[in-house]
């Protein structure tokens, strides 16, 4: 299992508009077994966006520039879309690769920023998920580097 923050790409991503692309995923939870994994997807495609770094509240974005993480060019999270995905999709799709993970500063960062530009849009279902009491993040955690208490 991955904890959030960890990035995937996704070489057939289906989108909820139809569309299929190549994509890279941020994970934003940390699911256990029968948990579903929630993504947001990200997009290098300036197009008329900002390119402040952090939260940019009025677009549902979170931008990544170049070379502050593992992008390789500006990157902008998407936040408007929550893509729940099972785990043995993820761990039984070759089409599907763990990349590496983000910083757990900047996981908590876009994970406050979706708070703040979706709050009202996020199905109860995983609210939960997406910030967990932090007793359960705490024990991921050291179960994830097997620190003992």
């Amino acid at each position: 299992m991955q904890t959030r923050g960890a990035i995937f790409h996704h070489k057939d991503m289906a989108f909820y508009n139809g569309g299929i692309s190549n994509k890279y995923l941020i994970l934003l939870n940390s699911p256990k077994r029968s948990e579903p994994y929630l993504f947001v997807k990200t997009t290098s495609q300036q197009k008329d966006k900002s390119k402040k770094t952090g939260c940019l509240e009025n677009d549902s974005l979170f931008f990544i520039p170049t070379g502050t993480t593992f992008f390789q060019k500006d990157t902008w999270i998407q936040l408007h879309e929550i893509y729940p995905i099972q785990p043995d999709h993820i761990h039984n799709n070759s089409k599907i690769e763990f990349i590496r993970e983000l910083d757990p500063k900047i996981i908590d960062d876009i994970v406050k920023c979706l708070f703040l530009t979706q709050n009202n849009d996020i199905p109860k279902i995983y609210r939960h998920l997406l910030w967990p009491p932090i007793e359960e993040y705490k024990m991921k955690l050291a179960e994830k580097f097997k620190i003992k208490k």
